[in-house]
């Protein structure tokens, strides 16, 4: 069935080989080689040889194990489930999937994200008393038992600390809550993303990976009909970093609290791998880079919209000092006079 259907699609089959995404990974054919220079006298069933075989060759055994492995097969079955049962087009299919799981996995972790950081925040600027408190003992017992200087600020740090953490833990609003999110949806970006270039690659080779690369090599719209292919335009991995850039700056200028130094840090290191992605996406099929495009529009939405104090207070998020009554035109403002714009 295979080689069937290999034969009567030579043309796109050598499209397919010769399609920059994947010659990224192949092992270039060596001139000198007796494979190189008889490969014009091999019958057409030696040429058109099974995906099983070309899969094997092709790819390091590396991206083979994490092609393989049983997260990304979940996340595979997924989209073709999501495929099978809606009847959308690849595209609407790749964009939907994307959109569904982010609405019902990470909107309800980043809903609770806000709602332990607005608790934390709070509780920080109530515990600013206490910290006074603490320091006025410290210097009286300084003062009273000579202490020496490094003394009584380890006495300080340890009763500051040991306060601090009797709070959470009365509160029930450890930081350590507030990365649920990052340990969620990083494994499952990268899940989804492998799967989706399983799909381009016709991995795990079988007759019905054959169909749906075809089906994917004329599954796209506008100008990226083939979802196999790098994107011409580049058009996807530009707006993929915009998305990504607007997320990072809506983040930070939504806020009205001065950062940290370590808060710029982390900032600028995720312009930083922002920046990076967008060069590397360049090289993907765009079937992948259009997933990443549609998460990363999703994720701009979706802190757009848990920015309305509306929506906080439906979610139940605790109001903090640090929050805008008009958030959206805050950031207008915000922006205008950082661009200098009047």
């Amino acid at each position: 069935m295979i080689l069937q259907t290999l034969c009567t699609r030579q043309t796109n089959l050598k499209k397919f080989i010769d399609c920059r995404h994947l010659s990224y990974y192949m092992k270039r054919p060596n001139p000198c080689s007796s494979l190189y220079t008889k490969k014009n006298n091999h019958s057409l069933s030696s040429l058109n040889r099974s995906v099983t075989s070309v899969s094997s060759i092709t790819f390091p055994s590396w991206f083979m194990a994490l092609s393989n492995s049983t997260p990304v097969a979940y996340a595979q079955q997924f989209i073709i489930s999501f495929h099978e049962f809606t009847g959308t087009p690849w595209w609407a299919t790749i964009m939907l999937s994307a959109v569904t799981l982010r609405l019902v996995i990470t909107l309800p972790l980043t809903v609770y994200q806000h709602y332990n950081n607005s608790k934390l925040e709070n509780l920080s600027i109530e515990f600013q008393s206490t910290v006074k408190e603490i320091q006025k003992e410290v210097l009286k017992s300084l003062k009273l038992n000579k202490w020496p200087e490094n003394k009584a600020k380890r006495v300080y740090n340890k009763a500051v600390k040991k306060y601090w953490n009797e709070l959470i833990v009365k509160e029930n609003c450890h930081p350590a809550k507030s990365t649920i999110v990052v340990w969620v949806q990083l494994p499952l970006w990268i899940c989804m993303s492998i799967a989706t270039r399983n799909l381009t690659l016709m991995l795990p080779p079988s007759d019905d990976a054959v169909v749906r690369f075809y089906e994917l090599t004329e599954g796209g719209i506008l100008w990226f009909t083939n979802l196999t292919a790098i994107d011409p335009t580049m058009c996807l991995p530009i707006i993929m970093c915009l998305s990504n850039l607007l997320i990072i700056e809506v983040q930070t200028q939504s806020r009205n609290k001065e950062p940290t130094r370590s808060q710029k840090i982390i900032t600028n290191v995720f312009r930083g791998l922002t920046i990076i992605m967008m060069p590397l996406s360049c090289f993907l099929p765009s079937g992948v880079s259009l997933y990443w495009t549609a998460s990363s529009i999703y994720g701009l939405s979706q802190n757009l919209f848990l920015l309305s104090p509306q929506v906080r207070k439906c979610f139940g998020i605790p109001k903090t000092p640090y929050n805008n009554e008009h958030p959206y035109k805050y950031i207008l403002n915000k922006t205008k006079s950082k661009l200098r714009i009047s």
